[in-house]
């Protein structure tokens, strides 16, 4: 044997042990997690909890207090911790029942602006006003600094500059209603132009009774009256913005609010490594559903419940997967559990979270959502925001571990991104992609479960359902796992966001 070929043969068996690690780690980590995510456990937890006995878990009900503590007591059996500082898996969450107004009315000059037609009250405002308004572009913090607005109406456009969503526009109600308060703004109408939502449709859905974070003021029993004026009548905005100063009187009647508390379940498991178990990743899901049918017969038989299997109980399993998996095999950054409440009125226990973090959200790199309106192809994982975050290879690598395909968001012309809890973070500045099952668009096979009370457990198909939450667990250990943060990719619209929040240059 020449030195030449023993070298041959030593650099063969070189780069083959320097390789074989790697495929090995990469196949025991999908044996792992298949070894510990069971069908039967992911059947089990979807048939509680899109049981006809939950009645829908709607906001606000008994029945979807019984469904957080479920989720709390499967924390419990694996180990999950409180977040820091806390005593419980429970974050309360404050809301306002907020009951329709029988009557508004504005006047200003020569016109009279009605409810529903041309108004919809934006909060639970109740009683009369008047005073000269002042029309403001967007009504900005800038813009509303710039002005003297104390004791004035202001009129301004909805949402911000920029903004190319009614969901935009809803997202930034209580920041421009904060706003104005502080201004001393006496009461706040937005014009609002979108033709993407109509007003009619706006109406149905804000103009009866409705479910809305509780913005009650200690010191004040009333809050600022904030309303959204029908705009998409072009003569409308001519008017407001070339008449300031004219006197508005304003008058709202109808029922008091109504103020209950929910719950989101939160959990933490801690990271493995030193530095970078300061690190988290949320693993986030709503556990909330829409009801049962209006005008139900008593007693509610099966065929008027909303069960919510696949919206969103497929998801709610995902995240006590996540956390019976991860309690005994943590990864280097460490996991934030989160099931939300109230995210079928409105994403509100995720924004409540947003707003009030039990975790930092500077220390929060990454957030991996479970939503969707169901799924009509069985080999793929559609990822509403593949392509935008530096986390592609690992949702990727994860989904074809578990033979599936990943997939980008089939519709984007419907901006679902920005219509499930993850859009609470990104805004804020976290990449956070929503993983949903393999939607291939809105066909006949996803609108006869979504939202229907068809969405039955027995429904489900759990051999499909299992993998793809097997590679949701696999993703995000493939994530949390990672040298470095993954970021938004270049040119996000939510870049910049992420570019304050972790102080990136």
């Amino acid at each position: 044997m020449t030195i030449r070929y023993l070298a041959t043969i030593l650099l063969y068996f070189s780069i083959a042990f320097l390789y074989q690690p790697t495929v090995t780690a990469q196949h025991t980590e999908a044996e792992l997690i298949e070894e510990a995510i069971l069908r039967t456990d992911v059947e089990k937890n979807i048939y509680f909890l899109a049981a006809d006995e939950l009645l829908g878990r709607d906001t606000g009900t008994h029945e979807l207090d019984i469904a957080a503590r479920y989720i709390a007591t499967w924390y419990q059996i694996y180990g999950v911790e409180f977040a820091e500082g806390y005593d419980s898996y429970f974050q309360d969450v404050p809301f306002e029942r907020l009951r329709a107004p029988e009557n508004i009315t504005l006047t200003v000059a020569d016109s009279t602006y009605q409810q529903s037609r041309d108004l919809v009250l934006m909060n639970s405002f109740r009683g009369d006003l008047d005073s000269e308004y002042i029309f403001l572009e967007y009504a900005t913090e800038e813009e509303l600094n710039e002005h003297d607005v104390e004791g004035k109406i202001v009129v301004s456009r909805a949402g911000l500059p920029n903004h190319t969503s009614p969901q935009q526009n809803f997202m930034t109600i209580a920041q421009k209603n904060e706003w104005a308060r502080e201004a001393g703004v006496k009461a706040l109408i937005e014009l609002y132009t979108s033709p993407q939502f109509p007003w009619q449709i706006l109406v149905n859905f804000l103009g009866g009774d409705r479910i809305d974070l509780d913005s009650s003021d200690p010191e004040n029993d009333n809050p600022l009256p904030h309303f959204w004026m029908n705009g998409t009548i072009s003569e409308r905005v001519d008017f407001f913005s070339t008449s300031t100063g004219e006197e508005v009187t304003l008058n709202v009647e109808g029922p008091e609010s109504e103020t209950f508390t929910s719950r989101n379940v939160i959990g933490v498991i801690k990271g493995t490594d030193e530095q970078l178990k300061e690190e988290y990743i949320l693993l986030s899901a709503h556990y909330d559903h829409t009801g049962v049918v209006d005008g139900h017969p008593e007693p509610i038989t099966s065929e008027y419940i909303y069960n919510g299997a696949r919206d969103n109980a497929v998801g709610t399993a995902g995240v006590m997967a996540a956390a019976k998996y991860f309690a005994k095999n943590p990864p280097k950054r460490s996991i934030i559990l989160a099931a939300w409440t109230a995210e079928e009125v409105g994403l509100l226990g995720s924004r409540y979270y947003a707003e009030n973090p039990m975790v930092p959200l500077e220390q929060t790199i990454y957030n991996l959502n479970i939503d969707g309106a169901g799924y009509n192809d069985t080999t793929k994982v559609t990822v509403i925001g593949l392509g935008r975050t530096e986390a592609d290879d690992e949702m990727i690598a994860a989904a074809d571990a578990f033979g599936l395909e990943a997939i980008p968001d089939p519709v984007p012309e419907q901006n679902l991104f920005d219509r499930s809890d993850n859009v609470n973070f990104a805004q804020r500045g976290i990449p956070a992609p929503t993983y949903s099952m393999g939607l291939t668009g809105f066909d006949d096979e996803i609108n006869f479960y979504y939202h229907q009370p068809t969405d039955e457990p027995h429904t489900v198909n759990y051999d499909y359902v299992t993998s793809y939450i097997r590679s949701f667990v696999l993703a995000a250990q493939k994530i949390a796992n990672r040298e470095t943060a993954p970021f938004w990719l270049p040119g996000d619209v939510y870049e910049e966001a992420g570019i304050e929040l972790y102080g990136k240059e």
